[in-house]
């Protein structure tokens, strides 16, 4: 396949086979017979710039994932068209290899305000999603057929992936101590009680209504409802389920209620966890899992030697993601599913009760070396055993 460069004149270049070979006279000067082998090779362009062409996939998107793939699909899309705004690339014709190398680059260390380099698996994630969305620009005659083909995508090893984003459980601990003495039942103390009390997704805590919660009963529980088109669950109608809570979670959850709940509805329903705007949301709890995650809001004091005086990350809720230390809501659903599985539960209950698969379970939340799960095997033998106390098998 060749592909003619720089269009709007006679001269430019050719990529025949891959490389790119630059043509130094008009294919009007070029003999007959060459200049219509050219031609037909020549893969006709039509311009397209980087907004436009992110509205096109996103709008192709539509008709197979939902809502709220749409919208996390469109911020991490953010990111490459930041990245053409600041090289310039106003047209999505001359996007190559190599730009697609420097963005590579760009969006590990350069995009985000992070402290450290973006995670392998961030960057896989991200990377795929690149190159769906480069094969959509090949079918709109966009860019150059074939260079979808070129994006690599990272690999991941067993110590690759989520690991290291949980948070310790004797500082979870410290964490709602704290929120239990300082901030009783407001919002910031219901998102952490909900996440370390379910595993489970923000966006289930977002869905809640006042009428999804069995409070005021003998085994109180919350039942997560996917409503498509309006609070979804990742899973869709899979996700649905009814949550066990403990009675002290049951009793945080009604004063918060009866207390601190602003008393406003949202399309007709009663949400959960509200604000004067209506149903809050889910970037504001993300900030209440930054903000608390924070060591120097708990203790008061930093483990990473800064002055908490002059810190950016402890000057403002917004910026305290910064913090090396704090974790979104995503390391309290893995230390949680992490925890419990130390704890000798089985795969298949966490999996139902947090709503994730048990390979996926395996493969990126399982954190027990060889000998935990030994042990933990040699605990439940012995448990049924005693129990048994003997029969046919030993």
């Amino acid at each position: 396949m060749a592909t003619l460069y720089n269009q709007g004149s006679n001269h430019g270049s050719v990529q025949i086979d891959g490389g790119e070979v630059p043509m130094s006279v008009s294919l009007d000067e070029l003999p007959s017979e060459l200049k219509e082998l050219v031609e037909t090779a020549v893969e006709p362009l039509e311009p397209i710039g980087p907004e436009e062409s992110i509205e096109r996939f996103l709008e192709h998107k539509r008709e197979e994932i939902r809502t709220q793939t749409i919208s996390e699909y469109r911020r991490k899309l953010d990111h490459f068209q930041q990245f053409c705004e600041n090289r310039d690339l106003d047209n999505l014709n001359d996007l190559n290899g190599r730009l697609i190398h420097d963005f590579r680059r760009y969006r590990r260390v350069e995009s985000s305000s992070q402290t450290e380099p973006l995670s392998a698996k961030t960057m896989r994630d991200d990377m795929y999603l690149i190159r769906d969305y480069v094969d959509f620009l090949e079918e709109i005659e966009a860019v150059s057929s074939g260079l979808s083909d070129k994006i690599r995508i990272p690999q991941l090893g067993k110590e690759d992936g989520v690991r290291n984003i949980d948070i310790d459980p004797q500082r979870v601990n410290q964490i709602l101590n704290y929120l239990e003495q300082y901030e009783y039942a407001t919002r910031a103390h219901v998102v952490w009680v909900f996440h370390t009390h379910t595993g489970r997704r923000p966006g289930g805590l977002y869905a809640l209504d006042l009428d999804d919660l069995y409070l005021d009963q003998e085994d109180p529980y919350i039942k997560l409802r996917h409503r498509s088109g309006e609070t979804e669950l990742k899973n869709g109608d899979d996700g649905e389920t009814e949550i066990y809570i403990s009675e002290d979670v049951a009793q945080i959850f009604q004063d918060y209620i009866e207390r601190n709940r602003i008393d406003v509805q949202d399309n007709g329903r009663e949400p959960f966890l509200t604000s004067t705007h209506g149903r809050l949301s889910k970037s504001t709890m993300r900030r209440y899992v930054y903000k608390f995650s924070r060591p120097c809001m708990v203790t008061g004091e930093c483990p990473h030697d800064r002055d908490i005086e002059s810190c950016e990350a402890a000057e403002s809720d917004d910026a305290a993601s910064k913090c090396p230390s704090s974790r979104p809501p995503y390391g309290l659903r893995h230390g949680y599913i992490t925890e419990k599985l130390r704890d000798g539960v089985p795969t298949e209950v966490v999996g139902g009760r947090c709503d994730v698969s048990e390979e996926v379970i395996e493969k990126h939340y399982d954190e027990r070396d060889d000998q935990e799960k030994r042990e933990l095997r040699e605990k439940i033998f012995e448990e049924i055993r005693e129990e048994q106390n003997g029969g046919g098998y030993l």
